[in-house]
């Protein structure tokens, strides 16, 4: 007998067809959809994650300022001595941190490993918060990248720094020995005055007694005068080195509002009777309403109330330079704002610590105070 279920009309084979083209279709669609999901949390990640490093540092920043200080910064007169171009070989784009605030999990792709996959000589160093004391300066005194240090102890809150804490310091500080005939780990530890376990752990040893003549292995954080043993011993390279502090800086500053100067850059006796105490910016009055200008391009990091300064309006410029506009009678930017250089961006006022109106001027690199006349341009 013939089976009819195992023969297809024409009209059949067409139906199956486009049923099964159409199904082909949308299976292919649904994976494409599928993957630009998946890659798209990828793509941007770069984003995302200089995002967070960006509102790490602005928070910082915002709250490391101080419109008068006890004590004169270190570095008062032209180029704050430090080189952020230090490392632009270190990939920092998918570095993350996560607001602890916001999360109880903390994130970073950061890892002391990865570094020292490029260079065996990074490693942690302990360091105890001191006075006066901010990331960059911390940075400073290892020669080292500030953002490294933000993801090795996932600061997200500037409580974290205050003096007394403990953070990790990644870095490359140290010397490099050739072994003697006869030299143990334990002799080399005890010659520089360091720690065994960091001798192997920075060296990736097995034990103590992984070492043989000829062999060089990285001491880190000697404190060793390295002149006394300059014929086994040379000072671990740094990558870059440091910019020509001298160099006349091509920035030029817009004075905010034109006015007299009635109170400069430096130490000064405080008009609301505080003592001798360093003053971080210009005063320069005005009559109250008078429109300030942004003295360069950047954008808007803080638009508020800062004890002090009252209404304040802080910009961030390229090469981590700041300027501070305080005492105004209201902001008209928001935080978020890209400006321009000449764009108003507060009006002035008397609000804060003042005695008269007058617009409170300041120019830094990150938080150290610069001498805003060194950059602004003559009237």
């Amino acid at each position: 007998m013939y089976d009819f279920k195992r023969y297809s009309f024409p009209e059949e084979r067409k139906k199956n067809s486009f049923i099964y083209g159409f199904f082909s279709l949308l299976f292919i669609l649904v994976i494409i959809i599928f993957t630009l999901i998946a890659d798209k949390p990828q793509s941007n990640n770069k984003k995302i994650a200089s995002s967070n490093l960006s509102s790490v540092e602005n928070k910082l920043i915002v709250d490391g300022i101080k419109m008068e200080d006890d004590t004169p910064p270190v570095e008062t007169e032209g180029e704050v001595i430090f080189d952020d171009t230090f490392d632009d070989d270190i990939d920092l784009t998918n570095a993350v941190v996560v607001d602890s605030q916001k999360s109880k999990k903390k994130e970073k792709s950061y890892t002391i490993d990865a570094l020292k996959k490029k260079d065996k000589r990074w490693h942690h160093t302990k360091y105890q918060i001191q006075k006066n004391d901010t990331i960059w300066r911390i940075a400073q005194k290892f020669d080292t990248n500030y953002k490294l240090i933000l993801l090795a102890n996932n600061i997200d809150n500037p409580d974290i720094l205050k003096p007394g804490k403990i953070i990790v310091v990644p870095n490359r500080e140290g010397v490099f020995h050739r072994v003697k005939k006869g030299q143990s780990l334990i002799t080399i530890a005890r010659f520089y005055k360091v720690s065994l376990h960091n001798i192997i752990i920075n060296n990736s040893l097995k034990d103590s007694n992984c070492v043989f003549h000829g062999q060089t292995i990285f001491i880190p954080d000697t404190h060793v005068n390295v002149n006394k043993s300059k014929e086994n011993t040379y000072i671990a390279k740094k990558v870059k080195s440091r910019e020509n502090d001298k160099t006349k800086s091509t920035i030029s500053l817009l004075w905010p509002v034109n006015g007299k100067i009635t109170s400069s850059f430096g130490t000064r006796i405080n008009p609301l009777g505080k003592g001798r105490q360093f003053h971080c910016g210009l005063d320069i009055s005005c009559v109250v309403g008078t429109p300030v200008k942004a003295a360069l391009n950047g954008t808007v990091i803080y638009a508020g109330w800062k004890d002090g300064y009252g209404n304040v309006v802080v910009l961030k410029h390229d090469k981590g330079y700041i300027s501070v506009y305080g005492h105004n009678s209201s902001n008209v930017v928001k935080e978020g704002d890209s400006v321009q250089k000449g764009q108003v961006i507060a009006k002035s006022g008397m609000t804060g610590s003042v005695t008269g109106p007058h617009v409170h001027f300041e120019f830094r690199k990150y938080i150290t105070p610069l001498n805003p006349l060194r950059y602004l341009k003559e009237k």
